[in-house]
């Protein structure tokens, strides 16, 4: 080997089963990149002063962790048959990978320089108090270690720690003093989990920006932080009342309680209903909320029931402020191999509409209908995959959408059709083609036009 060689890459080499003893004798090598070489079933002791990176990756027939330098900066060893790192590898480590390590039954030690830490589906039981001293900690992730039962008590402010993952754990809850030193927490992702409540200190953690809560046994959310932009709830079974979230203002006002049977829906609807009327600024992807049930709300003054949705535009559309609609789909639904594609672990529907504005005065040369503008846009997204009962979708459009893409404002007095379709994607996301179509069936739906009267009245209007 070349005594000079600094960097090692042999990614993906499945025939290579041993890295030779002399890789030793280079004295200048500062990283070695041996991921996807899952035959591999030896690795030789490195006492190198100057490895720094180390990858390998998907090696099941390695049982124990390599002996290398002790000025390890980043070490990936995902997916082997590991059982614990040896302390006098971790010392100046800053990024450990341990990704499906599931024979790892003890958490690392000696890890006083570790800033990302991954220790998903690993057999590890409990996570140490020690934790809380690692100060450049920014990251651990515990997602998949279904025999991990309990969470620390933090007892001093963990500064650094921005991402928490405890996903799919056996975690049931989080003592309530470690809510109140996690004091930069911006992301926590509890679904999965076998947690019932959150403590009310939760609302403290001003950093807070998203918190997943899918698949859990809440059974009611507390006041959550101002800070809060993203929170999933969807196959909450046992939740029964939401504290108004719908106030939060840097929330992302996209709800998904798919499968929540014993939700209050009526407060989250009226909420809904009063956040639109209330003169705040929406952002331009609107407000959606999945709901299960059929039964449209009251305040949808339009409704109707078929595959299309038709309404009679008013004579003051030039004070159209926004649309909302209230969906239910007629199930079964279409198959998911054509419906959805996939992110992460949802297969999300895109939904697209047509849109068809007609007139029926007979002021276009004497014809009894004329199409007088129609198009199609990107409506929304949500995951249909679990629906195995009736739900709804109320999604409203916001001005932003009125304005630059169905021009609505346009066409007062005038009738217009809105047809609700999917387009085909692969499993990458991608569309397959640019024709391709698929129409949604409707079992019913509900239509609500939000006017601001203090737009100025069309001129045209008034004097005809």
């Amino acid at each position: 080997m070349a005594k000079n060689l600094v960097s090692l890459r042999l990614v993906d080499c499945p025939s290579l089963t041993e890295v030779p003893s002399s890789l030793q004798y280079l004295d200048k090598l500062e990283e070695i990149d041996l991921s996807g070489c899952y035959n591999l079933r030896s690795f030789p002791m490195l006492d190198s002063k100057v490895l720094r990176y180390l990858h390998i990756s998907r090696c099941l027939d390695m049982t124990t962790c390599p002996t290398i330098s002790q000025n390890m900066e980043l070490l990936i060893l995902p997916e082997t048959s590991i059982k614990e790192v040896p302390q006098s590898v971790t010392g100046r480590l800053e990024l450990l990978w341990l990704s499906g390590c599931s024979k790892m039954t003890k958490f690392p030690e000696n890890l006083k320089d570790i800033e990302d830490l991954s220790l998903t589906r690993s057999a590890i039981k409990e996570v140490p108090s020690s934790i809380q001293y690692l100060t450049r900690l920014y990251n651990l992730n515990m997602s998949g270690s279904s025999k991990l039962e309990s969470f620390p008590e933090i007892t001093v402010p963990m500064e650094s720690l921005r991402y928490l993952f405890l996903s799919e754990t056996g975690i049931k809850e989080i003592p309530l003093i470690s809510f109140k030193h996690m004091i930069s927490l911006r992301s926590l992702f509890l679904d999965g989990t076998p947690i019932k409540e959150l403590p009310l200190s939760i609302k403290d953690m001003v950093h807070l920006e998203d918190l997943t809560l899918h698949g859990t046994p809440i059974k009611a959310l507390p006041e959550l932080p101002p800070s809060l932009k993203t929170l999933t709830t969807h196959d909450c079974s046992s939740l029964e009342t939401v504290t108004s979230i719908i106030n939060i203002g840097r929330l992302q006002l996209r709800w998904d309680f798919t499968n929540c049977f014993k939700l209050d829906q009526k407060q989250l609807i009226e909420a809904m209903h009063l956040k639109i009327q209330s003169g705040d600024q929406i952002s331009p992807r609107g407000i959606q909320m999945v709901l299960r049930g059929s039964e449209i709300p009251e305040w949808f003054g339009d409704k109707g029931i078929g595959s299309s949705v038709t309404i009679q535009l008013p004579s003051n559309c030039h004070q159209l402020k926004g649309i909302a609609f209230c969906l239910v789909f007629l199930l079964p639904l279409p198959s998911q191999d054509t419906l959805y594609y996939e992110f992460g672990d949802r297969y999300d529907a895109k939904v697209y509409c047509d849109y068809h504005v007609k007139s029926k005065n007979g002021e276009h040369d004497g014809d009894d209908e004329v199409v007088l503008a129609s198009g199609n846009t990107y409506v929304m997204t949500f995951n249909m995959k679990k629906w195995d009962s009736n739900h709804m979708v109320l999604h409203y459009i916001s001005n932003f959408i009125l304005v630059n893409r169905l021009h609505l404002r346009e066409y007062s007095g005038n009738e217009v059709t809105f047809k609700f379709y999917h387009s085909i994607h692969n499993h990458h996301g991608r569309k397959v083609g640019h024709e391709i179509r698929r129409p949604f069936e409707l079992k019913s739906w509900g239509v609500y036009l939000h006017f601001d009267e203090n737009l100025p009245a069309d001129k045209s209007s008034e004097e005809n």
